[in-house]
């Protein structure tokens, strides 16, 4: 089957990419999507994070503190690595099992790790600015721009995620400009999908 990887960094508009996908009727195997339903409380994810941190980071209502984890993970180096460590085997647990359940005729994989091992027909990497990136966490995360810019600093450098890619995407302009830059990727990967048919 044709598959698209699609990666980059964090608020450069991996999930308004794969939104615009999914619309087409693609299907998405989203890695970020996949950890949050795994850290939803009464999941795996949930239960290890909770048997290992206790009830700091847990909200009012019991389900868990995301922002409260993301400062954890990114202030100590060593948390970040527990973190990964418990949940990564979960994680590619689901990503197989979503694979065997693919539907359409060509499918994407989001994640906003990446790695020689990752092997897709072509990857899609998705940039923006780093001022932007900034600007968009502390407006979506309400973070400060400390916390954001830990968060870039600690994501896999931007030349290294770049080398992956056959096709890259900058988004730095409206909404509307960049689902032009999609649809001109869409087109391409029908085409492609199709001749692997064939």
């Amino acid at each position: 089957m044709f598959t698209v990887g699609i990666t980059g960094g964090i608020a450069t508009g991996k999930s308004t990419a794969t939104d615009f996908f999914a619309k087409k009727g693609i299907d998405i195997i989203d890695a970020d999507e996949i950890s949050r339903n795994l850290q939803k409380k009464g999941q795996a994810g949930y239960e290890a994070i909770v048997e290992k941190y206790g009830s700091k980071v847990l909200m009012a209502d019991e389900s868990l503190d995301r922002t409260k984890l993301r400062e954890i993970a990114f202030k100590k180096q060593a948390d970040k690595k527990l973190l990964e460590e418990l949940m990564h085997p979960l994680i590619r647990e689901k990503i197989l099992e979503a694979f065997g359940n693919i539907n359409s005729k060509w499918a994407i994989y989001s994640a906003p790790l990446w790695g020689p091992r990752n092997k897709f027909n072509r990857v899609l990497v998705i940039d923006a600015p780093e001022n932007l990136q900034i600007e968009r966490i502390a407006n979506r995360d309400k973070s400060t721009k400390k916390i954001a810019e830990s968060i870039i600093k600690n994501q896999m450098n931007r030349n290294e995620r770049i080398s992956y890619s056959n096709d890259l995407l900058i988004n730095d302009d409206s909404l509307e400009n960049f689902e032009k830059k999609l649809e001109f990727y869409f087109q391409i990967y029908e085409k492609l999908a199709n001749e692997e048919k064939n």
